[in-house]
């Protein structure tokens, strides 16, 4: 039987997620969802949440890996909230399987993620070279 791996021709992800410093920037359930937007498509995750850990909490470093299709050249991440705790997130590094460099995403304007509109937005796209482009939904 083969892999998962080997069926989709997939790669690991493996994504280093700091969480703000700043006051309530911490989340116990915002329901993240993150989209790899490449060169050759893109692919969401499932809801990215490590059982039995309080991860993204204010100024921790959480490390995620993630099996998925080859989007190609890695170059934005796409964060969706699915509940309405708000987070903030500082930065993301991706080490994409077979990439020579790491890709930092930075969330520039701090914008905080939740599906309730009075503390953030639903959708924050953040491309590599060009900030944060924060969507409300």
């Amino acid at each position: 039987m083969r892999t998962i791996q080997q069926k989709f021709r997939a790669v690991r992800y493996r994504t280093y997620i700091t969480t703000s410093t700043q006051r309530y920037a911490g989340t116990d359930g915002v329901g993240l969802r993150i989209k790899f937007i490449g060169t050759g498509g893109s692919y969401r995750t499932g809801e990215v949440d490590k059982s039995g850990r309080d991860d993204l909490e204010p100024g921790a470093t959480d490390r995620f890996d993630f099996w998925l299709p080859d989007v190609g050249d890695l170059e934005c991440v796409e964060l969706t909230a699915g509940d309405d705790d708000m987070w903030i997130m500082q930065h993301m590094v991706v080490y994409k399987q077979g990439s020579a460099l790491p890709q930092l995403f930075r969330n520039t304007k701090l914008t905080a993620l939740s599906t309730d509109r009075s503390e953030g937005v639903s959708r924050l796209k953040i491309c590599e070279h060009g900030g944060d482009l924060s969507r409300r939904r």
